[in-house]
């Protein structure tokens, strides 16, 4: 999973040793390094991949969630997809774990990214919700300025 972060060192750092060491970097290394980094240049991929980044530390880091969150919904929010179950759904559909024989996704989450994916994020729904929120209250100040 990590390699396919190349272009930021720090961020492999992070995904790296969140395992075996979760508060190694502080709550603002991990959040300004994953915002910090371009997963795509279309809401799609950049949906899967800070999904994929996310997911990963989550698991590990479940305090971070309402951040990181923020980070990962906004893609999908501009994508059209508005309804937080159907973030959810799409989520789950679309992030997958790399497997030796099979589809080699663009980008895709670890095991225990996965299990977050299946396990963790269907009890989202009021965060999503919220951050949904949150864009539309940002658009409008936006488009009043």
């Amino acid at each position: 999973m990590i390699r396919q972060f190349s272009r930021s060192l720090k961020l492999q750092n992070i995904l790296k040793t969140i395992k075996s060491d979760p508060f190694r970097y502080s709550d603002e290394e991990i959040i300004t390094h994953v915002d910090k980094y371009l997963p795509s240049y279309n809401c799609e991929g950049a949906a899967r991949g800070y999904f994929s980044i996310i997911s990963h530390i989550c698991y590990y880091r479940s305090d971070l969630e309402k951040q990181l969150m923020k980070l990962a919904v906004k893609p999908l929010y501009y994508l059209g997809i508005s309804d937080p179950d159907s973030q959810i759904k799409w989520v789950q559909s679309y992030v997958k774990e790399r497997k030796i024989f099979g589809k080699n996704y663009k980008y895709y989450t670890t095991r225990q990214g996965r299990k977050w994916i299946i396990n963790e994020l269907k009890f989202k729904h009021e965060l999503i919700e919220n951050i949904i929120k949150a864009i539309d209250f940002e658009d409008s100040v936006e488009d009043s300025l």
